[in-house]
């Protein structure tokens, strides 16, 4: 049986033994609490349990201490140990701290002083319960993966096809369990400030508070559609309904989805698909290629920047490009898009978050289509992402 133990971080000893005897009486001594009175002793007590084998589930620290800071010690213990459940725990919170925490601790949760006894327990027994079903989940990902490695010497071509369910299986459970679950706790933290400590800030502060959860929501509404639509295309429930489709008044009602978006950034959307440009495939499917295309487009481009979609025939294909003037794609990077197997994510220029899952519908909706899809990008300068479709009369 693993050793556990929850370490708790505070400058005020009255303040640590009441929480300690808490956290002790709820959990029914089933953990050692650990505690430190500053940030140095915090980060040496906590390499010191890693060293002797213990699980450290869940972390508390409180924000104002001399020295060190709370968020910096939960960033420290984030990086030694990423599964760790982090809680900031004070009265005294500026913004900076709370985002450090947020994007750099994976903040689980920030609670009040004085704070709500059962509140407080209730958060830790779901910050323990969160940490056991990741553990449970890594357990069952190493279990599948010894079970591939063993299925591998013995059919190959069946092993192939079981390592690409994992892979779709693994992104799944990447999707949810971090990218989902980020925005949540953006939303979460900055929301518990404002209806918490509302009168503490200013205008200026206020409205950076309500840029952030607003942003961020729009993140995750994007990150939930094309979930859905993920989802719905790995259980057979998209039907495949192809049709003649005129691509330039398909493109054209799908840049107006997407026009509030280039406007705030001032990017100019151009339509340059050719006439006669008709295609034979699933309107749905091509619309959703199209949307997430041209958002990645206005995402990874500059203000004041340039996005065209044109077009060309050739072979028996409709040519469909979307090129913008953006920030480009490094080398090393292009060989992992359109790759489930492979989790890659990037921040738009102005931080708008991805998760790589846009891409893969995209590839997965033009090759049932009969189409291909690549791209090709110069760091710094734009990229250029393609796809083919059978012409109607082709088809």
């Amino acid at each position: 049986m693993s050793k556990k133990a929850i370490l708790c971080v505070d400058d005020e000893v009255i303040v640590l033994d009441s929480l300690k005897e808490q956290i002790q009486n709820a959990l029914d001594n089933e953990y050692i609490i650990e505690t430190a009175e500053n940030g140095q002793e915090a980060m040496e007590v906590f390499d010191e349990l890693l060293e002797d084998n213990y699980e450290v589930p869940v972390v508390i620290a409180d924000y104002i201490m001399p020295e060190i800071t709370g968020d910096k010690v939960l960033e420290y213990i984030h990086t030694k140990h990423f599964d760790t459940r982090t809680i900031l725990l004070t009265g005294q919170a500026n913004l900076q701290g709370v985002e450090n925490a947020v994007n750099k601790a994976n903040l689980y949760r920030f609670i009040s002083k004085p704070w709500d006894k059962e509140d407080l327990i209730l958060t830790i027994k779901e910050a323990l319960r969160s940490f056991e079903q990741d553990k449970t989940i890594s357990r069952k990902n190493t279990e599948l993966q010894e079970l591939n490695a063993s299925l591998e010497q013995k059919v190959e071509i069946r092993t192939t096809e079981l390592s690409e369910l994992n892979a779709t299986k693994d992104k799944f459970f990447s999707i949810i369990a971090h990218d989902l679950k980020n925005p949540f706790n953006t939303l979460l933290g900055f929301s518990e400030l404002l209806m918490t400590n509302l009168s503490n800030y200013s205008s200026s502060e206020l409205e950076e508070f309500i840029g952030i959860i607003h942003q961020t929501s729009k993140n995750a509404y994007a990150l939930l559609e094309n979930l859905l639509e993920w989802s719905r295309s790995q259980t057979g429930r998209i039907k495949f309904q192809p049709d003649k489709l005129d691509m330039k008044l398909l493109v054209e009602s799908t840049l107006q989805t997407v026009q509030n978006n280039a406007l705030k950034k001032n990017i100019t959307l151009l339509n340059q698909i050719k006439h006669p440009g008709t295609a034979f495939a699933d309107e749905n499917m091509i619309k959703t290629v199209i949307r997430n295309l041209l958002s990645n487009a206005i995402k990874f481009t500059d203000n004041e920047g340039e996005i065209k979609v044109y077009s060309k025939t050739e072979d028996n294909l409709i040519y469909i490009t979307i090129s913008d003037n953006g920030v480009g794609i490094k080398e090393k990077d292009l060989e992992k898009l359109f790759r489930i197997d492979v989790n890659h994510s990037t921040v738009g220029t102005e931080n708008e978050m991805g998760t790589g899952l846009g891409l893969i519908l995209c590839k997965e909706f033009i090759v049932k289509n009969g189409g291909e899809i690549w791209v090709e990008s110069e760091y710094g300068k734009g990229s250029q992402f393609t796809f083919t479709l059978p012409i109607h009369e082709n088809a």
